[in-house]
């Protein structure tokens, strides 16, 4: 590689990528290259050095916080006992600056040999920088490992290696993973929401308060009005830079940053002449520093399990913190074709399994046809209970005026009107049409999910501040209904009051134990729904509901509730097209799990018919029952389940639902299927008969 090579190197260099090289003068052949796309942003270079070798240090910077460090380095065939002695004090400086670093290139080093001294004397060299040899199978024609990759941070990994039919050398493949920040390149419009004073803020909105509308719709428009104009002369919107963190670990705290530096000092200035004292006080420092870190942790992650006793989603995210904490993420890149993509993959796939019913007649219901207690409308409540309602929610959506923690700042002001809408939406027996439309957020059910496949993203939905407070008024007085009339299965524990996923676990236990300490096999049934809260049918679950007692104003009101909505994925700062929703309940309401109980009440009484015990959360069913016993008709059951699903437009998931027989080994020999289910149990011992 050279100066007279450089005009067939443009050729053979893709469209899109550039080349930083540095060339051989003294010496035919030789050179060493980075070839990048040129999207990304690569810096290089050079420095005078006696090590025999031609070397190139890049900076790949993925975001202005983020840079991956690293030395491409060429060592032509020759002595190697002084570059294995020279080569840490001419890489420290870069591998000591970045914990994200790699060594790599063609060192002509056989480090698959043990028992070669140069080469054990390198790899414990580097090892006292922290770097490890990555690469595992030989990278030469001849079986030699000459091409490592060295790296002593958890992001890189050694992929694979492939033969290239014009060289001796095999190329080497790794990749390198971090879950990235995402900048926005154009300012953003942002409020300065800490910087409104409460006192301020109460007196605009009590100055400028409007007169709404008998109307619901426009009296929705006009809340939604009155308090952005207010927060324009308050907060103005302004176009900003994106604030981006450095996503530290909580807890690395300044007095260890500092400790750090001096270790690193201390570490140079022992490997620039390798004095005893050096090394004692290098020993001393590294030994308070790993000590400090222990207690510190120690400190932090118990100081938040003491804060968080009763949270339990951050309970999870603590343990996950402690037992992965090295897992790779995989990042999303926010677009517009993206966004769309994702908004008709949703759509699609609940439409197409609402059409794979076809046309069904309405499933019958146990429920008599006049109901001795009615609710025809939902009862007015006072400024003051919207109040403690609105105090409640602690979330919103991107299309609400202003986050939560506004609303709840002006409680008492917002809750008047908002009660008179309330009062006007019970009286007209509609909900705004404004209301009815949900952003949906994206995100990946698994950190290390392929983001290239759709099915592997999960649809959250945000619903506007004041939909969530009328939903939860509503939510209260459907409950008490129900609950008061027994209309709800006792064995559901999903979004129940004094239930929890521990009392379904408490249920299921004690059902199987009961069983087995009367000598019988158990087989456990877990049923899986595809989409359960996406299918649900409006015209059944109306029907259900008026034959429970829910008639008139109460009625109309849950019609239009459920009627006309619409949803749109929204990636800031990206939003797809709208998209009509044809069936299901809101998800992300807090009305939704209260009607979809209601919807799956019927299923546990059919179940019990055939002698099987049924636990619930939410549209997890599990089936509790003993396949041997004479009382109990597991295929009519099983049969009798499969057929109601199907009239209420519920699709069972063959592939997820799963059977386990416990028991010992003759009894665990009952082997039978679900209609259309591939699963049985497996790998049973032999028969010791």
């Amino acid at each position: 590689m050279n100066a007279s090579s450089a005009p067939d190197i443009a050729i053979a260099i893709p469209d899109g990528y550039k080349i930083t090289r540095r060339d051989r003068t003294n010496q035919v052949g030789g050179g060493i290259a980075i070839v990048f796309k040129d999207s990304i942003n690569v810096t290089t270079s050079t420095e005078d050095t006696p090590l025999a070798a031609e070397h190139m240090h890049f900076q790949i910077h993925t975001d202005p916080r983020t840079t991956l460090r690293g030395t491409l380095i060429y060592r032509p065939p020759g002595p190697r006992a002084l570059f294995s002695e020279s080569i840490t004090d001419f890489i420290s400086p870069n591998a000591l600056a970045s914990p994200e670093y790699i060594l790599l290139g063609d060192l002509n080093f056989h480090l698959e040999q043990n028992n070669d001294p140069n080469s054990t004397t390198l790899l414990a060299n580097l090892a006292n920088l922290g770097l490890k040899q990555l690469v595992n199978t030989p990278t030469h024609i001849a079986g030699h490992t000459l091409d490592p990759i060295f790296s002593a941070s958890n992001h890189v990994s050694f992929s694979h290696s492939s033969v290239i039919h014009w060289t001796d050398h095999r190329c080497v493949h790794f990749t390198f993973r971090r879950k990235t920040l995402h900048l926005r390149t154009q300012p953003i419009q942002r409020r300065h929401w800490n910087k409104i004073p409460t006192e301020q803020l109460l007196s605009t909105l009590s100055a400028n308060q409007p007169t709404f509308s008998t109307d619901p719709n426009n009296a929705a428009l006009s809340l939604t009005h009155w308090i952005t104009n207010c927060l324009d002369n308050l907060a103005p919107l302004r176009g900003l830079p994106r604030q981006t963190s450095t996503r530290k670990p909580q807890w690395f705290t300044d007095t260890l940053k500092e400790l750090k530096k001096t270790c690193c000092t201390l570490e140079k200035a022992w490997r620039k002449d390798h004095t005893v004292e050096n090394m004692s006080v290098l020993k001393n420092a590294t030994r308070e520093h790993h000590q400090l870190i222990r207690a510190t942790k120690r400190t932090s992650f118990t100081d938040r399990l003491d804060k968080n006793t009763h949270n339990s989603k951050e309970l999870f995210n603590i343990v996950k913190e402690l037992s992965n904490p090295n897992a790779n993420f995989n990042s999303i890149t926010p677009s517009q074709d993206l966004c769309n993509s994702l908004a008709t993959f949703f759509h699609r796939k609940i439409t197409d399994l609402h059409d794979s019913f076809g046309h069904q007649t309405q499933p019958t219901t146990t429920e008599p046809t006049t109901p001795a207690i009615t609710l025809n409308a939902w009862t007015h409540i006072s400024a003051e209970e919207t109040k403690v309602t609105m105090n409640t929610i602690h979330s919103g959506a991107p299309l609400d005026p202003c986050p939560h923690f506004i609303f709840n700042k002006a409680d008492y002001i917002i809750a008047s009107h908002l009660q008179c809408i309330i009062k006007s939406l019970f009286a007209s027996a509609t909900f705004p049409e404004s209301w009815k439309h949900a952003e949906v957020n994206a995100l990946l059910k698994k950190p290390t999910a392929d983001p290239r496949d759709l099915k592997n993203f999960c649809p959250i939905s945000l619903l506007p501040f004041p939909a969530k407070v009328i939903e939860e008024t509503v939510n209260k007085q459907l409950t008490n209904f129900l609950e008061d009339n027994n209309l709800l299965d006792p064995s559901q524990s999903g979004f129940r009051a004094n239930h929890s996923t521990e009392t379904a676990l408490i249920s299921v236990t004690d059902d199987i134990r009961t069983l087995m300490d009367n000598g019988e096999t158990v087989a456990l049934i877990l049923l899986d729904l595809s989409a359960a809260f996406a299918t649900i049918c409006h015209r059944t679950l109306i029907s259900r509901l008026r034959s429970t007692g829910i008639q008139g104003q109460a009625l109309d009101w849950i019609t239009s509730f459920l009627s006309n909505c619409s949803q749109r994925v929204y990636l800031p700062p990206f939003r797809s097209d709208p998209t009509e929703i044809i069936c299901s309940v809101p998800q992300g309401s807090s009305l939704s799990p209260t009607l979809f109980n209601f919807y799956m009440s019927p299923l546990a009484d059919i179940i019990r018919k055939h002698n099987i015990n049924i636990t619930s959360y939410a549209d997890d069913t599990q089936l509790i029952l003993s396949p041997t016993s004479a009382k109990t008709n597991l295929q009519d059951g099983v049969k009798d389940v499969a057929e109601w699903l199907k009239l209420c437009r519920l699709k069972l998931n063959s592939d997820k639902t799963e059977v386990l027989i416990l028991g010992n080994i003759p009894q665990r020999r009952v082997i039978f299927l679900l209609p259309h289910s591939p699963h049985a149990p497996k790998d049973l011992p032999p028969d010791p008969r």
